[in-house]
């Protein structure tokens, strides 16, 4: 019983309704037919939130045919034990004493647990006949002797380690070590500690610094855990590894963080209280097999020295991938220090950037060239992308209308800049300079997908009062939409002001420009955290740069005069103490990221749902996401779960030419992952700080300070919330390569996105390193409307703008408006082209005639998109070249505003999209530069009737509809 954690009961598990009677029971054995007998119920809880604590939960009785049992009397119920009396109505047998029976409420998918508060179901005319209203009768009533924990479940069950010891056992194990600061147990990874705060039985029971045995394979990294409990509080604990020939290292106390850089992680414990230190062992393949013997040392802060002997026993067999393929063995925790993906190598399609100029300040990349002034600010910034934005060779347009510039407030003298390039894709650089009373050191990057950054700081070398500004002077002509600071996708007004507001706005960028030329400026400092996003803003919002907002009089403002769009952030006035610095970050993403892909775009006809690969391949889609909460994907953002049966459904999709991408972000994590517990372990890092509650699973593993995640009801799936930036980051750049290269998976289904533009990138060189051949990886990104009061309000096309240099498509989304919205807003707000990427409507099925109009339809099978798949081919426009409304050259054009004309030439001829904006339906006339146009709209179902129309004669157009028509050639 002892190996099961709990010291007096055999462990198992029973099926009941954990929605009416929770997830935990006790059976207990009645041996007599009697009136009322006793139990003593030794549950040892690990009670923390006072709605869960005992006392406060009511205990229900079940007799053996499970029914309730009402006439039931709790006599006392503490964190160690229940004291119950209960009517045995079906005489001898197991009865089960429930302990924490709950209620979800609220939304099945965010549901909030509530524990049954005690209530009163004993008939007073039992409870007299029996006496048990008399609190000391209970030692008189014959006894129903409990023998069995059972759980609903492996996941749900407190065995071994949630069984807390008693005091009185806390007490034996304190007196038989007084003499020590704090004692060491040994723990195999299969018995995590995870979040418990009590001292387990378990180990209250065992000889500390007993040497810890284990056995691993060659080739393996074997995680094992060092449990310890402090007898006084101790501060920065600290762990060594010694003895053994192996590499070793603390996951606990630091390792390499998610952008490659070595940190260390302060381990406090309570006095009585305990932790778990997670070590691993890196075997090598080579290694002879053996017994290996070596310590953990551990000490603390004015604490000694204690030490756990280790024995390591290696077998002659060797493991794969280290042992990653067998999640069981937790072996996947030593990706939580890697790096890869860490370099400074291209990307396709991106190019190495290029230093030209006889002074090395003019830097080339796709499409696009960053002219540096002397003060290590961009001067020039010009853009090559055609109109269309389906080329990157165009003739080059300026964005700038004059240099950008940091303004103190007082001259500077600027020293020269000083370049270099640490790899194909970076180009980096320093300077720095010189004013009354401050000293302003700058450092930039340019990246070769357009990510460009500048870090100014200044630093006061006497007390001083600055007023910081940045200029960023954008040509009017280039600058026609804009978007950000609480202004979504629009023509760019001429003014605008805005000031900060994180606590309830996630807004900190503005993007302005047109689809192809433009700029996404945001502001921060060094204080910057990733927030979380996506219903969770406000558990983590923004940290308000102490720079831009200064003293909480800084802001942005838009002005437009002479040709000149001037966009001004303003810090206010700031005082500084002599030594005192400020970092002023701000970044410019050079927009569009890289050429679209209309053909590419048309040919991929995506199935959004799980089906056998036949029934899609019947369908005529040639891409399957297979979402969480499906057979071959079934726990959210950990497919590798299920590998076997996701790399079967990945090679039968194969062999009928459908790629398969998953459902695998990182926001949440599913409890069924095994490392779950060790990443529970390590406090605040991994998991989002939050308010606790939610799912029952939740309150009871992970006690409180967590932010509840997603609940999938069909499979029995419950999440917890990882935070914006953590190594659990690295482990999913590492999960998502071996899903490529050893499951055959062809891409990813980013369901909104908790990491930042590091990890994006880091993701897309796992996906074409590890693809072995088989083409170039897919990566597309779904978002709801981010634009509402639980996100921050921030445009979901500018909140993820730095992700899409590498994602290929895009899907918005829920709660978008496909309706009431003008063009500018769907050009901006959902199309992605002005970023380089292409989209896809989901709300309602979106409206597929303006949706057409930027190369979008909506998704199978949820819409029926295959009478426009049969029209696409028909006219053969996944072969053709396509001019969008937006662009000044194209083609055709309608001789209205609100009706839009985009086009496509190419072997079928040429094919135009129109679409309405017009309040009333209207009549337009198609011209080319050559004239009126004739033109022949094919039968579409669902879409449109066959029509004709004559060269010159008006093509009548509904508000919210249009046409798909070949023009006719003269003559037909």
């Amino acid at each position: 019983m002892g190996e099961q954690g709990h010291p007096e009961l055999e462990c198992g598990f029973g099926i009941w309704d954990q929605d009416v009677y929770g997830n935990h029971r006790i059976l207990v054995e009645v041996t007599a037919a009697a009136t009322a007998v006793a139990a003593d119920i030794p549950w040892r809880r690990q009670d923390g939130e006072p709605d869960l604590a005992a006392g406060a939960v009511d205990v229900l009785v079940l007799a053996p045919s499970g029914h309730r049992v009402h006439n039931t009397v709790t006599f006392e119920a503490t964190a160690e034990r229940g004291r119950v009396a209960f009517e045995p109505t079906e005489g001898p047998g197991a009865y089960a004493v429930h302990y924490l029976p709950y209620a979800h409420t609220g939304k099945p998918h965010y549901p909030q647990a509530a524990y049954r508060p005690p209530t009163r179901t004993a008939d007073p005319g039992w409870v007299h006949r029996c006496g048990v209203h008399r609190p000391d009768s209970w030692a008189d009533l014959p006894r129903a002797e409990a023998f069995r924990y059972e759980a609903v479940s492996a996941v749900d069950s407190f065995a071994p380690l949630g069984f807390a010891a008693t005091a009185a056992e806390r007490e034996k194990l304190h007196q038989a070590y007084a003499g020590e600061e704090f004692l060491l147990f040994g723990a195999d990874r299969a018995h995590p500690l995870g979040r418990y705060r009590a001292l387990p039985a378990r180990w209250a029971r065992a000889t500390p610094f007993t040497a810890f045995s284990g056995t691993a394979e060659r080739g393996e990294f074997f995680a094992f855990q060092v449990g310890v409990h402090a007898l006084r509080g101790l501060a920065d604990v600290q762990v060594e590894a010694r003895g053994l020939p192996f590499p070793v290292r603390c996951l606990s106390t630091g390792g390499v963080d998610a952008r490659g850089r070595s940190f260390t992680r302060r381990v406090d414990v309570p006095e009585d209280g305990v932790t778990a230190l997670w070590l691993g062992v890196d075997v090598p393949e080579g290694a002879r097999p053996g017994l290996y013997e070596g310590e953990v040392a551990v000490r603390a802060e004015g604490a000694g020295e204690r030490v756990l002997p280790l024995r390591l026993t290696v077998t002659r067999t060797a493991v794969a991938d280290h042992g990653a393929g067998s999640p069981e063995r937790l072996a996947r925790l030593r990706w939580l220090d890697s790096a890869y993906g860490h370099d400074d190598e291209v990307v396709a399609p991106y190019e190495p950037i290029r230093v030209e100029g006889r002074d090395g300040r003019r830097l080339g990349l796709l499409g696009r060239t960053v002219e540096l002034g002397p003060d290590g600010l961009p001067h020039r910034i010009t853009s090559a992308f055609t109109p269309s934005v389906t080329r990157a060779e165009g003739p080059a347009r300026d964005l700038l209308a004059a240099p950008v510039a940091l303004g103190l407030g007082r001259p500077l003298d600027h020293a020269e800049p000083v370049l270099d390039r640490p790899g194909p894709a970076r180009a980096r650089w320093t300077t720095t300079a010189t004013g009354r009373d401050v000293l302003l050191r700058t450092e930039g990057e340019l990246e070769a997908d357009g990510f460009l950054v500048v870090r100014a700081t200044v630093e006061a070398t006497a007390d001083t009062e600055l007023d910081v500004t940045l200029t960023v002077p954008v040509r009017e002509e280039v600058a026609r939409y804009a978007m950000g600071l609480g202004l979504t996708g629009r023509a760019c007004p001429d003014t605008y002001d805005w000031t900060w507001d994180t606590p309830t706005r996630n807004q900190d960028a503005f993007w302005l420009g047109d689809p192809a030329a433009g700029l996404q400026l945001s502001l921060r400092d060094e204080h910057y955290t990733r927030p979380l996003n996506t219903n969770y803003y406000r558990e983590k919002p923004l940290v308000t740069p102490r720079s831009w907002a200064g003293d909480g009089d800084g802001g942005v403002h838009l002005r437009t005069a002479g040709g000149v769009r001037e966009l001004t952030a303003y810090s206010g006035p700031l005082r500084l103490r002599a030594g005192e610095s400020r970092r002023f970050e701000f970044r410019l993403l050079l927009t569009p990221f890289k050429p679209i892909e209309p053909g590419r775009q048309l040919a991929e006809r995506y199935f959004h749902a799980y089906a056998a690969p036949e029934e899609i391949a019947a369908y005529g889609a040639n891409v399957v996401n297979l979402h969480h909460a499906t057979p071959p994907n079934p726990y959210i953002n950990d497919p590798l779960l299920r590998a076997d049966a996701l790399r079967s459904y990945t090679d039968a999709a194969h062999q009928l030419g459908i790629r398969v991408k998953v459902y695998d972000t990182v926001r949440e994590l599913t409890r069924n992952t095994p490392e779950l517990p060790a990443l529970a372990a390590l406090g605040d890092e991994v998991f989002a700080p939050g308010p606790g509650g939610g799912h029952a699973w939740l309150r009871e593993h992970l006690g409180a300070d967590y932010v509840p995640g997603w609940v999938a009801t069909d499979v029995g799936d419950v999440a917890v919330v990882t935070g914006g930036e953590s190594r659990w980051h690295n482990s999913y750049v590492c999960g998502v390569e071996r899903l490529r290269r050893v499951l055959g998976v062809d891409g990813l289904y980013l369901d909104d996105v908790a990491y930042d533009r590091t990890t994006m990138k880091r993701v897309r060189k796992a996906l074409e390193r590890s693809g072995n051949g088989r083409g170039a990886p897919l990566v597309d990104l779904h978002s709801c409307n981010q634009y509402r009061a639980p996100d921050g309000f921030a445009s979901s096309a500018n909140l993820y703008a730095e992700l899409l240099p590498y994602t290929d498509r895009l899907w918005l989304g829920e709660l978008f408006d496909y309706e009431g919205s003008d063009p500018a807003y769907w050009l901006i707000e959902l199309s992605g082209i002005p970023f380089g990427v292409m989209g896809e409507m989901l709300e309602g099925g979106g409206n597929p005639w303006r949706g057409l109009v930027f190369g979008m339809t909506a998704r199978a099978p949820m819409t029926d998109v295959r009478p426009l798949w049969r029209a696409f081919d028909q006219l053969r426009l996944p072969e053709a070249e396509m001019t969008g409304w937006w662009a000044p050259d194209a083609p055709v054009r309608t001789g209205r505003e609100d009706v839009l004309a985009t086009t496509w030439r190419g072997p079928g001829g040429t094919a135009v999209a129109l679409a309405s904006w017009a309040a009333e339906e209207t009549e337009v006339v198609l011209t080319t530069g050559s004239g009126p146009v004739a033109a022949h709209a094919p039968a579409i179902e669902g879409f449109q009737p066959e029509r004709s129309f004559a060269a010159g004669a008006g093509v009548r157009v509904r508000p919210g509809r249009g046409w798909l028509l070949r023009l006719c050639e003269p003559g037909e």
